[in-house]
C-alpha cells in the first residue's frame, strides 16, 4: 500500500516528478528567451546583408529562432497550469508539441550549420559582393541592395571587397559611371569616417595615404563574423531543442499518475 501510495500524483513520486517538471520546464523557458532575443538581435542587425548573399540560409535560421522560441514558451506556460490542474489530456498535448517543436529547432540549427559548410566551400561571397558593388549599388531598383553596402561600410569600417578589389572598385561602379556631377564622388560616404566626407569622398583613388578612408575592405569581416554568430546561433538551437524535452519527458510521466 505503502509503495502505491508513493507512486501516485500526490505521493513521493508524484511529488519529485512534478518539481523536477516545474525546474526543468523554467530553465527551458529561460533558454528560450535567450534563444528568442539572440534571433531578434540576429535578423535586425545581420538580416540586410543577405541582400549580398541571396539566396541565404542564415536569415531563415533567425526567423526560426524567434517563431519557434515563442511557440516553445507558449507551450511551456500552458502546460505549467495543466499540471497544476492535473489535466492529463493538456499534458500529454505540452509532451507532443515539444516533440514538434524539437524537430523544428533542431532543423533550424541543422540549417545553420548547412550555412556554414556554404559559405566555407561553396557561396563565392566576394564574387557576390564584387557583383554587387560594381552592377546594382545606387540602382532605384535596388535599394536594399545600396542600403545594404552602406550599412556594412559604415558599421565594418570598411571599404571594397577584397585585397585589389579596394576602394578604387567604386571607380568602376555603374553607380560611378551614372553620376552626372562635374566633380563625381570617387567613393559613397559609407567608405569614410564620420565628419571627414567631403575630403574622403573627394580623394584620389591610386593611393589613401594622408586620406580619411576607411582601408580594411570588408570580405573578411563579413564573412567572418556571418560565421561566428550563425554557429553560435545554430548551438544555441541544437541545445534548446535537447534541454525541452526534458520537462516534456517528467510531464508525460507525471501525467501517468494522475488518476482521473
Amino acid at each position: 500500500m505503502g509503495s502505491f501510495s508513493r507512486w501516485t500524483a500526490y505521493g513521493a513520486g508524484g511529488r519529485c516528478l512534478r518539481l523536477s517538471y516545474l525546474s526543468t520546464n523554467l530553465l527551458s523557458v529561460m533558454l528560450a528567451g535567450a534563444v528568442f532575443v539572440y534571433g531578434c538581435w540576429m535578423y535586425h542587425n545581420y538580416s540586410e546583408y543577405a541582400e549580398l548573399l541571396a539566396p541565404s540560409l542564415y536569415v531563415d535560421v533567425s526567423r526560426i529562432m524567434i517563431v519557434v522560441t515563442l511557440l516553445a514558451i507558449f507551450n511551456a506556460v500552458v502546460s505549467t497550469y495543466g499540471v497544476f490542474k492535473e489535466l492529463r489530456c493538456m499534458i500529454y498535448s505540452f509532451s507532443i508539441a515539444s516533440i514538434i517543436i524539437f524537430i523544428m529547432l533542431f532543423i533550424g540549427g541543422v540549417m545553420g550549420f548547412v550555412f556554414q559548410y556554404k559559405l566555407r566551400h561553396q557561396i563565392p561571397l566576394d564574387l557576390k559582393m564584387y557583383t554587387s558593388l560594381r552592377e546594382l549599388y545606387g540602382n532605384e531598383e535596388w535599394p536594399d541592395v545600396t542600403r545594404a553596402w552602406d550599412s556594412l561600410q559604415t558599421n565594418f569600417r570598411c571599404c571594397g571587397v577584397n585585397g585589389t578589389d579596394d576602394w578604387r572598385i567604386w571607380g568602376q561602379s555603374k553607380w560611378h559611371m551614372h553620376l552626372k556631377n562635374e566633380t563625381k564622388p570617387k567613393m559613397p560616404d559609407s567608405c569614410c569616417p564620420s565628419g571627414s566626407e567631403e575630403h574622403c569622398r573627394n580623394s584620389h583613388l591610386t593611393s589613401i595615404t594622408n586620406t580619411p578612408i576607411y582601408s580594411e575592405t570588408c570580405y573578411k569581416p563579413l564573412k567572418k563574423q556571418l560565421l561566428f554568430v550563425v554557429n553560435t546561433a545554430s548551438w544555441l538551437l541544437i541545445v534548446e531543442s535537447g534541454v525541452l524535452l526534458i520537462p516534456a519527458f517528467f510531464a508525460a510521466m507525471y501525467a501517468r499518475l494522475i488518476k482521473k
